[in-house]
């Protein structure tokens, strides 16, 4: 009898199927400085802070990190963004700090607004913006920026953004009164087959923010 020979072969790169994450990072001020296809030339980096400072230009770009190149998914395809964003509060909490995070299709760009607690009196902790992607952020326009503010008047220094991108559905939270939520709808939508690139802009030229960390988490949906 002859003998019967099994053959396994493993794939480095396994092909992907619904539910599972396509991409994780935690982006620490060392990682973004190695990785970052951008990073504007006005910061200051620590391994424990990456500090944007006030600059010459409006709605300028601080940062982008591909996250899916062009032509690995289909425009169709169900897909979730987690993004966690630690910042420095004394900076958050005393100064312009008003920053907006979110995803590029090279296109077109979604996300939060984030304010400073300097902006509480009229406005919410965070809301949804989208616009044109480039060296700004231009032009672009505001979703649900409705006043409301929070019982609870400091900065937090921690946001949570989710993004359903098939559905144009977002949402962010942060620990203001037990727990802040605010859902918005986005009018564009993302062409996932051009790739993703997370973004990040700040509002005016004076603004400054400290990013301790962020992370970002894609997911095909089932």
């Amino acid at each position: 009898m002859g003998i019967i020979r099994i053959i396994y072969v493993f794939v480095l790169f396994p092909v992907l199927s619904e539910g599972e994450i396509l991409y994780h990072q935690t982006m620490t001020p060392s990682w973004l400085e190695a990785h970052a296809s951008y990073i504007d030339s006005s910061r200051t980096s620590t391994t424990e802070l990456l500090t944007f400072n006030a600059g010459s230009v409006a709605q300028r770009a601080l940062l982008k990190v591909p996250l899916i190149p062009p032509g690995a998914l289909r425009s169709s395809t169900p897909l979730t963004i987690e993004i966690t964003v630690a910042n420095d509060v004394s900076i958050g909490q005393v100064v312009d700090s008003d920053t907006r995070y979110g995803v590029s299709d090279g296109a077109r760009f979604i996300g939060f607004q984030t304010r400073d607690r300097t902006n509480y009196n009229n406005m919410h902790p965070c809301y949804g913006v989208e616009g044109v992607p480039g060296k700004t952020l231009s032009p672009h326009r505001y979703i649900s920026q409705a006043t409301s503010k929070p019982r609870q008047f400091m900065y937090p220094g921690r946001f949570v953004f989710t993004i359903k991108l098939d559905e144009r559905w977002g949402s962010c939270y942060t620990p203001h009164d037990g727990g802040y939520v605010k859902n918005i709808g986005y009018n564009n939508r993302l062409m996932l087959s051009k790739g993703l690139t997370f973004e990040v802009y700040s509002e005016d030229s004076k603004d400054r923010v400290g990013i301790k960390y962020i992370k970002v988490v894609l997911i095909q949906d089932v």
